[in-house]
């Protein structure tokens, strides 16, 4: 942990409802290989366990695109909508992986549980996409 975000703008916020002091941070904008300045940083999602007094980067294999909307699932992973994609880390993994077979390489603005236990992506230009984060990598078949 090192206290710190990026200097870039900061998306969506989610707080685990089990432990409020537990939340989670989506990063907008590129890298610093892209955005010059002081603190423009690495990483686009970011973890705290103290109500983010302090910040881990837990983006590790993501790629270095805008960060648009985390959400924590009900089985303690995460999905995370971005400008390429929908990710999805399942509970305890490290790693991200696209969520879902066949939704197009699209921005996926917002990402939000619906009372029927999907997962609907809101794209930009391809509409709504819902997927059963119960499957795995929310098939929807």
């Amino acid at each position: 942990m090192n206290g710190t975000v990026p200097n870039r703008y900061l998306s969506a916020f989610e707080i685990d409802p089990a432990d409020p002091q537990h939340v989670f941070l989506a990063v907008n904008g590129f890298s610093r290989a892209w955005t010059e300045g002081p603190g423009a940083g690495v990483g686009h999602v970011f973890e705290s366990w103290n109500g983010g007094a302090d910040w881990t980067d837990i983006s590790a294999n993501l790629p270095d695109v805008p960060a648009d909307s985390v959400r924590l699932l009900p089985d303690g992973g995460l999905a995370l909508g971005t400008d390429l994609a929908v990710f999805q880390r399942a509970p305890g993994a490290g790693q991200w992986k696209v969520l879902g077979h066949g939704l197009p390489t699209t921005a996926a603005l917002q990402v939000r549980l619906g009372p029927d236990g999907q997962l609907y992506a809101a794209t930009h230009g391809r509409g709504i996409w819902s997927f059963d984060v119960r499957r795995p990598e929310g098939r929807r078949d």
